[in-house]
């Protein structure tokens, strides 16, 4: 038997596992904070055997302290032997809330479901209180369970009001536990374009058309942009597809380029791994170098939460746990797909599948908005509203809302100058950073200087970039930009984004709708810069695509009072809208009687 650094003799391995596992489990009994669980797998046999001894005694003085409780507890009135009849009264739900509840007939069958350790996924529409039914099916799972949230704000939260048994974390918490610690100096490492092109030896431009050469600190930006959608993937290394396309450029001239620019990005993840590398190091970075080692979650079973919107690498790791896997979210809410986002939801190995349509978060009327869109979205879910709220859909009436959500941020910009004309103080959710960047590139390219903007590198000129923006190819975040430009100038742009003040101090909140979902306000304004689609026949309008439509669908959710649809009211003069949402929505008839009363706060 070997011995450690203070010369005892070093246990068996088996036998310090099982030190460590002992351990686990009171963190997880006694809600340590966290990373502590991460901790204690690279403490040294010592620092081990000193951890478990204060966890013994932890836990030996908690169970005093209850035992001190129960025995001092009141005693119950006894009960005589003919008691009163009590009429029997029924409990509501009270979503989000710590108080006692009676789950619906939907909640029940998804805590069934999750009892029974099967492979679930449950749909959940807008405000339907998922989280709500994850708690209460949490607490009548066995064993340890692990919920992974979407973001930290919503994994703290989640924190104070699980079971004990449940771990709620992010993806990336998990790794930086792990990986990340490994690299934290990294994390605050600022690497410019040009100095990622010096540690690439990136010398020479490249040419790509006769009007497009390529500095070599663009082609390191390009590479770099590529290690980041590799690492949201589910891919083993970086690939072709990974390096983002070029507006202005066409499909061959891009093919051409990425073969240039795939050598580098490689190289750039390989170089970027190592503990003291130069390059610059993100938190998706060891997310990703996590995701690789095919690590194995101490749970028995997994939580999923919007899992819609999950990366492709943290979608694949929990399907390949060996533990109970439960996917939540709402497959019309899948909006993120331009940055790498798949719908987990729609190909997760589940036995079951279940579905929560009943919404708190608003009144009827906006109900039937919402299904106006989940009509138009093949295979939704249809929602029903509150019967308790009265909400409202007005058009075009509400003049200083609580929110305004828009399809662009040019577009949340320029109502935030005509909100700032007034004299009111806008916020704008995420920071107006983006635009202002976009509007010193402008500056940029109207004096005809290179422009170092990853969305701007492609043009020379202003001129080059109306042009283009006018094309059929064009998205329509860059027309937006380019109209502001023209309407405002550049100068003006960028001293209306310095005159944005914090959301907590703000007069009307502004936003786009992407940025906006998961949040909701007591009334909302939709802003007219929503695409309208062309006219068909019969005077009525062609259906909205699928993204467009659940982006809609998500815009008119946000609300929980008024909702002011000035901006997508045109939904009710599309192909089969209304009346494919008259016949959609539910009828609740043939619910049970206590589904139909429920009087639920919010």
């Amino acid at each position: 038997m070997t011995r450690n650094s203070k010369g005892r003799k070093a246990r068996p391995h088996s036998e310090i596992q099982v030190l460590r596992t002992q351990t686990l489990d009171v963190v997880a009994e006694l809600r340590m904070p966290e990373g502590a669980k991460a901790v204690l797998d690279v403490l040294q046999e010592d620092e081990l055997r000193q951890a478990a001894k204060h966890a013994k005694t932890a836990r030996t003085a908690l169970g005093k302290l209850i035992a001190l409780v129960e025995a001092n507890r009141p005693a119950a009135p006894e009960q005589s032997e003919d008691p009163v009849p009590v009429p029997e009264q029924k409990v509501v739900p009270v979503l989000h809330s710590s108080s006692t509840m009676t789950p619906t007939s939907e909640q029940d069958a998804i805590i069934e479901a999750c009892a029974s350790g099967d492979n679930l996924v449950v749909e959940a529409g807008a405000g339907t209180g998922k989280t709500t039914t994850l708690k209460m099916a949490a607490g009548a799972m066995r064993g340890r369970g692990l919920y992974i949230a979407f973001n930290k704000a919503i994994a703290t939260e989640a924190k104070a009001s699980f079971p004990a048994s449940v771990d709620c974390r992010t993806a990336h918490s998990l790794a930086y536990g792990v990986v990340g610690r490994l690299y934290g100096r990294r994390m605050s490492l600022r690497v410019p374009a040009w100095r990622t092109a010096e540690l690439l030896r990136i010398v020479e431009p490249l040419r790509v058309n006769k009007e497009l050469l390529l500095a070599p600190k663009s082609l390191a930006r390009l590479a770099s942009e590529a290690v980041d959608r590799f690492c949201h993937s589910a891919a083993e290394e970086v690939q072709l597809h990974h390096i983002p396309r070029l507006e202005g450029t066409t499909s061959g001239e891009m093919e051409a380029l990425r073969q240039e620019i795939l050598p580098h990005a490689r190289k750039l993840w390989r170089e970027t791994q190592a503990f003291d590398s130069p390059h610059r190091f993100t938190h998706d970075y060891y997310l990703k170098l996590w995701a690789l080692q095919k690590p194995k979650l101490r749970a028995d079973y997994v939580l999923l939460d919007e899992a819609q919107d999950s990366n492709p690498v943290v979608a694949q790791l929990i399907q390949g746990q060996s533990a109970q896997r439960i996917a939540v979210g709402d497959s019309s809410q899948s909006i993120y797909g331009w940055r790498g986002a798949t719908d987990a939801l729609a190909t997760w190995p589940a036995k079951r599948r279940l579905q929560l349509t009943q919404s708190w978060r608003f009144g009827e009327a906006i109900a039937a908005e919402a299904n106006a869109w989940l009509a138009q979205i093949e295979g939704s879910i249809r929602i029903r509203g509150n019967p308790n709220l009265d909400s409202q859909v007005v058009t075009g009436e509400l003049m200083v809302p609580h929110a305004v959500l828009c399809y662009t941020n040019a577009g949340a910009v320029n109502r935030a100058m005509l909100y700032l004309d007034d004299g009111l103080g806008p916020a704008l959710v995420g920071g107006g950073q983006h635009i202002r960047d976009l509007a010193v590139a402008a500056l940029d390219l109207r004096d005809q200087r290179p422009v170092s903007h990853p969305d701007l590198i492609a043009f020379q000129s202003w001129e080059q970039l109306e042009e283009f923006a006018n094309t059929e190819g064009a998205g329509g975040d860059l027309k937006a930009f380019v109209k502001l430009i023209n309407d405002h100038g550049p100068e003006i742009v960028i001293k209306a984004v310095d005159c944005l003040v914090a959301e907590e101090r703000a007069d009307v909140v502004l936003s786009t709708a992407h940025k906006a979902k998961g949040r909701e306000w007591d009334t909302v304004m939709v802003e007219p810069d929503f695409p309208c689609p062309k006219e068909g026949t019969n005077e009525l309008l062609d259906p909205p695509l699928r993204d467009k439509a659940m982006l809609g669908y998500v815009t008119v959710t946000r609300a929980k009072g008024v909702l002011d649809n000035l901006g997508l009211a045109w939904i009710h003069k599309c192909a089969n809208g209304p009346e494919r949402r008259a016949a959609a929505t539910p009828d609740d008839s043939d619910l049970p009687e206590n589904d139909r009363k429920e009087d639920a706060a919010t």
